[in-house]
């Protein structure tokens, strides 16, 4: 019997897992990799290893997994499986109950691409970006894109076939090129933007739920203190907090995209002239989702209830909590050792204690390797 299955094996994936096991719900998890500090949770029943095949492999496996009258609740946790339940929803609808986006909005915005060009659209600030597909675009782009600069890949799950990084950084033209040279050479989309220049706890996000309907029911805003790598990394400290302006934007080009289901809005303050910038959308739950959770935004209960039909629980109090209420300073990501973050409240939590125990064995060992 499966009540959930979580696509992915990662610290929002073990979050996610958490909220609906509290709840009551028998949770199977599944990836195409183990991760013992995820897998080990009291809130995982099961964990089954996906074959890292294409895209057709595991959407055959998939179907496999639940009993003919299951139907349990589907919720992808990363990028490449939520595109992969949006192309393959039709079929999926015969085994499984979920919320997700319209194949194509869903491409529009982990596409940082497409995500940009939309912004563009309808005038949320943005980095000064260009858009590289082949050899011809290169010069373009560094004539255009003014260095030090990053380069992301329009699709971050297919650039980690290659790098477990967000990003690279070109600090001169020679380097920018060479850079755009290897993308192209992958057969990957490169997107050259421009750094905007600012302190890391200037970082802003919204996290929201939008319903089935295109409903906005409920949101968060919340800042950055510390991230690692330090720039352009994932957040080790953080707080929620009240910033109307970043909920105004996020939300509005939120519905510009069309988006349904659990979403996060990132911007950056430029401190050069104030105005807050577009980073990026995370189309899916996130690695702070324990911390959004604990605000009384609990995205994956709320995705659950919203898939079957069901009443959705809205959060609780106002939109935004007042600072006192809140748990406001939460860390939520556990750093590579010795890297100098927090010990990862997204893994280590008092009710299931062996993902954070094997967490700590982990990072240990390597602390010795180093």
């Amino acid at each position: 019997m499966i009540d959930v299955l979580i696509l992915g094996a990662s610290p929002n994936s073990l979050s996610a897992a958490r909220s609906l096991g509290r709840a009551g719900l028998r949770v199977v998890m599944a990836d195409t990799k183990a991760d013992e500090s995820v897998a080990h949770s009291r809130y995982v029943a099961r964990f089954e290893l996906l074959a890292d095949g294409d895209d057709d492999v595991i959407a055959s496996r998939l179907m496999e997994l639940c009993g003919q009258h299951e139907r349990p609740f589907l919720l992808p946790t990363g990028d490449r499986y939520a595109l992969l339940v949006a192309r393959y929803q039709e079929q999926f609808r015969s085994k499984y109950c979920f919320v997700i986006p319209a194949s194509d909005a869903l491409e529009g915005i982990v596409d940082k691409a497409r995500l940009y060009e939309t912004a563009r659209r309808h005038g949320i600030p943005h980095p000064v970006f260009e858009v590289v597909r082949r050899s011809a675009d290169i010069e373009i782009a560094i004539t255009r894109v003014p260095t030090p600069c990053y380069v992301k890949p329009a699709l971050a799950h297919e650039w980690r076939r290659f790098r477990n990084t967000k990003l690279e950084r070109a600090g001169t033209t020679t380097e920018l090129r060479r850079v755009l040279e290897s993308f192209v050479e992958k057969k990957l989309v490169a997107v050259p933007q421009e750094i905007i220049p600012g302190m890391d706890s200037e970082v802003f996000s919204v996290s929201a739920y939008i319903d089935r309907s295109g409903k906005c029911l409920g949101w968060r805003t919340k800042r950055k203190l510390r991230q690692w790598p330090l720039g352009a990394g994932d957040a080790s400290l953080q707080e929620i907090c009240d910033h109307p302006e970043v909920a105004e934007l996020g939300l509005r080009l939120l519905s510009a995209t069309g988006h349904r289901g659990p979403a996060t809005v990132e911007f950056r303050r430029d401190e050069r002239n104030g105005r807050l910038v577009l980073m990026e959308i995370n189309a899916r739950t996130i690695l702070g989702q324990e911390m959004i959770a604990r605000s009384g935004l609990d995205v994956a209960l709320m995705a659950y209830q919203d898939a079957k039909g069901n009443p959705v629980p809205l959060p609780w109090g106002s939109q935004i909590h007042p600072l006192d209420a809140l748990p406001v300073r939460l860390s939520c990501v556990p750093g590579p050792a010795p890297a100098p973050t927090a010990d990862g409240l997204a893994v280590a939590q008092l009710d299931c204690r062996l993902p954070g125990l094997c967490l700590l064995c982990r990072r240990r060992s390597q602390a010795l390797f180093h």
